[in-house]
This record gives structure tokens, C-alpha cells and sequence, in this order.
């Protein structure tokens, strides 16, 4: 009688726990409804869509604007590109502004939009799309300084000053001891160099150096392979 009601016992509860599990089961696709974010959204384009500004949203210290809540509704907009000045200085609140771009809606009833355009008055975003690369081809030329890793003192680069054009920073990574003698020698050795230009970056206020991310630097009838555009 006594194994009998341990039994009847161990039943019980695996019965119970199957139909604990069953009901966690039916819950978790509510669960994930309510949660909203963990659910897929969906992805729609949108725009021109023309609305009010009505809250700035911010980063996680609450000091930078990264976002703009537009009208009534839970949608907020996102910015991908660079904006010169931060997002903040695309609007304030009660601006109305025109936008376009791809919105994802979530069950909890927000809606995320990555702007791809957007006009706030004369205020308007992108304000550029950044330039690609461009080929630097073989220039001859002469260093005029060298440019150190901190880590270790070993030459990562060098300012460069051109037989033609302006004087560029060339970006070599890391060498091989017999290129870094040579790129050290007093005077400096006559040399060309090869690689890829990168375009200045935006919003500078100021006109930078160009930056070549070398391929080669040539020494005579040598040329010795670097780092290259990464």
C-alpha cells in the first residue's frame, strides 16, 4: 500500500509538471508579444512623410540627442549617417519636418525609422554621403617627418611631401626592419609611394592632410610591400 501511494505520488507530479510546461509553452508567444522587441517587426519604406517634432530621445548618460519622436504616434527617427553638429541641431521640438526612409514596427506599438532623407526648413539630412577612396598612383617624393606606434616606437608613417602635388600622411602599418632602416636613414633616402587616398573626413572644420594608406613604398628599383588599405 505504501509503494503504491509513492506511486500514485511520482505520477502526480509528473503530470503536473508536464502541464506546468505546457502552459509556460502557451504563455511565451504572449510573452513575446507583449515584450514587442522580441518579436520580428516588420519593415516598411516610408516617406515623404511630413509630421511635428514632439520629444528629442538621448543616449543612455541622457546627454546626446539620437533620436526624434514625430507626431502623436510611437515613431522615432534614427540617423546612420554622420550629422554635423549631432542630431540635435536637425530640429527642435515643434518643427515640422519631412522625412523618407525605412521604418520598423514593433507589436509594442513602436516604430523605428532610419532616415535615409530629411529637411527641417534649410536644415538638411545627409548633409553629405561620404567619398570613396581614389588611387594614389606611384609618386616620387621625400619624407619630411616620421610618425611613431606608441606601443612599441616602431615607424608607422611618415608626412610625405610630394615632387608634384600637395604633402600627404602615408599610413605603412608595420614594416620590416630593413624598409623601417631605410625610412630612418639621415638624410632621408628618395623614395615613391603607391596605395589609396582616403577621403577627408566629414565635418571637419578644418582643410586635414590627405591620408594614403600605402601599398608600397618603392627605394630605388625595390619595392617592399605594406600594410594596404584594410
Amino acid at each position: 500500500m505504501k509503494n503504491f501511494s509513492i506511486v500514485c505520488a511520482g505520477v502526480a507530479g509528473a503530470i503536473f509538471a508536464a502541464g506546468s510546461m505546457t502552459a509556460l509553452a502557451d504563455e511565451a508567444p504572449q510573452l513575446l508579444q507583449d515584450n514587442g522587441r522580441d518579436g520580428n517587426p516588420s519593415l516598411t519604406t516610408v516617406g515623404p512623410v511630413t509630421g511635428k517634432i514632439t520629444a528629442l530621445n538621448y543616449d543612455a548618460d541622457g546627454r546626446t540627442v539620437n533620436g526624434l519622436f514625430i507626431g502623436a504616434t510611437n515613431t522615432m527617427l534614427t540617423f546612420d549617417w554622420p550629422v554635423c553638429g549631432g542630431v540635435g541641431g536637425l530640429g527642435k521640438i515643434d518643427d515640422s519636418v519631412t522625412y523618407s526612409g525605412s521604418e520598423e514596427s514593433f507589436s509594442s506599438g513602436f516604430n523605428s525609422v532610419r532616415v535615409t532623407k530629411y529637411t527641417d526648413g534649410s536644415v538638411t539630412y545627409p548633409h553629405m554621403v561620404p567619398a570613396a577612396p581614389t588611387a594614389y598612383a606611384l609618386t616620387a617624393g621625400k619624407i619630411t617627418a616620421l610618425n611613431y606606434d606608441p606601443r612599441d616606437g616602431a615607424i608607422n608613417g611618415f608626412f610625405f611631401a610630394a615632387t608634384t602635388g600637395a604633402e600627404v600622411f602615408v599610413d605603412i602599418g608595420h614594416v620590416t626592419s630593413t624598409l623601417e632602416k631605410f625610412l630612418a636613414a639621415t638624410p632621408p633616402v628618395a623614395l615613391s609611394v603607391t596605395g589609396v587616398k582616403l577621403p577627408p573626413p566629414l565635418c571637419s572644420k578644418t582643410a586635414p592632410i590627405d591620408v594614403v594608406v600605402a601599398s608600397s613604398v618603392n627605394i630605388g628599383s625595390t619595392a617592399y610591400p605594406v600594410g594596404g588599405y584594410r
